[in-house]
């Protein structure tokens, strides 16, 4: 799918949301999710090509795979947070969507901890 199409998505999505809030504002939580994976759906077949440029990184000598992997996992991590807050944030639960990111920061930070050590790791050797 291209951008265009997924654009084209996206601008229905938010004209469908803009009718659904004014009528009945119970639906639409459940609506910006389902577009939400539609969009992440149509996006999916090009995550080949990321999975390509990820294992040719790898095969860049010094590059672990492990160390890909964690960064992969923040991505996702941070980029989910986001969406939930911004969900959050449209159905007015503004305290709540703070929450998240928090939680989803602290998430984050925990998960990359291996890479942060690795890194003081080699500071401190090439110090000591």
């Amino acid at each position: 799918m291209s951008g265009l199409e997924i654009g084209i998505i996206a601008v229905s999505g938010v004209v469908l949301l803009s009718v659904i809030k004014k009528s009945d504002s119970v639906y639409t939580t459940i609506v910006q999710i389902a577009l939400g994976v539609i969009v992440l759906l149509s996006v999916l077949p090009q995550a080949k090509d990321l999975m390509n440029v990820m294992q040719e990184m790898i095969s860049i000598e010094g590059i672990s795979e492990q160390g890909i992997k964690i960064m992969l996992k923040v991505f996702g991590i941070l980029s989910i947070g986001a969406v939930t807050a911004d969900i959050c944030r449209d159905n007015g639960e503004n305290a709540l969507a703070g929450v998240v990111e928090i939680g989803v920061k602290i998430m984050a930070v925990s998960c990359a901890l291996p890479v942060f050590q690795a890194v003081i790791t080699l500071a401190t050797s090439f110090l000591g």
